[in-house]
């Protein structure tokens, strides 16, 4: 047992003391911060003005299209062959638009010499549609004020049903946490799995793997690995946790109010009302859910995601390890083993996508039983409330099936560990697992 200790001991702090674990855990919150902050940046930066010169033949939009930030225009009068030339010299586009029939619109043109932003099109087709859109209301004799006055947005209230009574549901928050969870186990499983592997390829190249043979059987040389890095695992998430914490703190009390606002300044009056309900929706869920975070049981949901973090880690570190036992100086036979193992997890991120608008689907109950996969599926289905008997489930499988990759990984690793110079097929694992 001492020997295996350390072993553990050897890996973690190798680990934790390198320039790379330490520069990485402290710049992964720092990326993170950046993303959360980029948006509000851009919207603050000054890209420039788009002067456009306008030919309103129809004599309708005059005076009407709003100019922007971004946007300036000048309304212009001529011939349209002639501007079409002479517009160059003070502007940087020419918008046209026709005397076209108001019940069929069309035929609007912007002519530039270099191509035109997206967000100028976007903007000018919007003004352009809303003021035609009044214009064919007031043709009609109708008015378009009174129909913006009686539009209604409606929102559906999400109760779930338990047997301890009924609860309001947060369906944006249960998407959303459900990816971030899936995500985080996909990286963990990927990263931490890859490590174990990486670590046990360098020794058995340098050769201290037969030292460490002389004195430790090779399956306490395994175990001490998986927990070893397990505990580097758990270090930099913690550090990471802490600092999450800390900006999403900051980014909930800074920084959302601050891109409130200016979203607010740079969207259209145009825009659809149907989008902004929906955001509004998304909004007050995500809002309600900050100020209720109970509603969706987080204790009992970080207990199951540390289950699930341990015994998906270990699983696969089981299998990470016994594929790095049987590297040697080509590296395209371990890639070729590699491709084996790191299928079914991106296979499972394709699962998860899929079932995360439908988590009870049978592909998503299947996905949560699987131990391949279900690390990541049944992480990405708990914030929805999934019957505690499927979790029990899962986990069990999971947790036998653990058990089931230690005794082969342990065979595999036995025996591979200290042969050089072989190239392994799937025959030769076969007959280390039954030896």
């Amino acid at each position: 047992m001492n020997k295996v200790y350390a072993i553990i001991k050897r890996e973690y702090l190798t680990k934790v003391r390198k320039k790379s674990f330490i520069i990485l855990t402290i710049l992964m919150p720092v990326i993170m911060l950046v993303l959360m902050t980029l948006p509000l940046i851009m919207t603050k930066i000054q890209t420039g003005t788009t002067d456009i010169a306008v030919f309103d033949q129809k004599g309708l939009f005059e005076g009407n299209i709003e100019n922007t930030s971004r946007i300036r225009l000048t309304y212009v009068t001529g011939d349209i062959e002639e501007l079409k030339v002479s517009f160059k010299d003070d502007y940087d586009a020419l918008l046209h638009i026709p005397n076209f029939n108001l019940q069929y619109p069309g035929g609007v043109s912007l002519y530039a010499e270099k191509q035109v932003g997206l967000s100028v099109v976007s903007h000018l087709e919007k003004q352009l549609e809303y003021i035609t859109e009044r214009a064919r209301f007031e043709d009609a004799g109708i008015d378009k004020d009174l129909i913006e006055r009686l539009k209604t947005n409606m929102r559906i209230e999400s109760v779930v049903i338990t047997d301890s009574g009924e609860r309001v549901g947060n369906n944006t928050v249960a998407y959303l946490l459900g990816l971030i969870m899936g995500m985080a186990m996909y990286f963990i499983v990927f990263a931490y799995g890859s490590m174990v592997m990486s670590s046990i390829v360098e020794e058995k190249k340098n050769r201290i793997v037969e030292i460490l043979a002389t004195s430790v059987r090779p399956f306490e040389i395994m175990i001490g690995k998986i927990i070893g890095m397990a505990g580097v695992a758990i270090t930099q998430l913690f550090i990471w946790a802490v600092l999450g914490s800390i900006i999403f703190a900051f980014f909930t009390v800074g920084i959302i109010p601050s891109m409130a606002n200016s979203s607010q300044q740079i969207e259209s009056a145009m825009e659809s009302q149907m989008d902004i309900a929906m955001q509004n929706n998304a909004n007050m869920q995500i809002i309600e859910f900050i100020n209720n975070p109970g509603a969706l049981h987080l204790p009992s949901i970080a207990l199951i995601f540390a289950f699930y973090f341990i015994f998906a880690y270990l699983f696969y570190a089981t299998l990470y390890a016994a594929l790095g036992s049987l590297s040697d100086s080509d590296d395209g036979q371990t890639q070729q083993f590699a491709i084996v193992i790191s299928l079914p997890i991106i296979i499972s991120m394709m699962i998860m996508l899929a079932v995360l608008d439908n988590p009870h689907s049978s592909l998503a109950i299947w996905g949560s039983m699987i131990p391949f996969s279900s690390p990541i599926v049944m992480l990405a289905r708990i914030p929805s409330q999934v019957p505690i008997s499927q979790i029990i489930l899962s986990g069990t499988i999971l947790i036998l099936s653990f058990l089931a990759s230690t005794w082969v990984s342990g065979k595999i690793y036995r025996m591979a560990i200290l042969l050089y110079g072989k190239k392994f097929t799937w025959k030769d694992l076969w007959k280390f697992i039954r030896n």
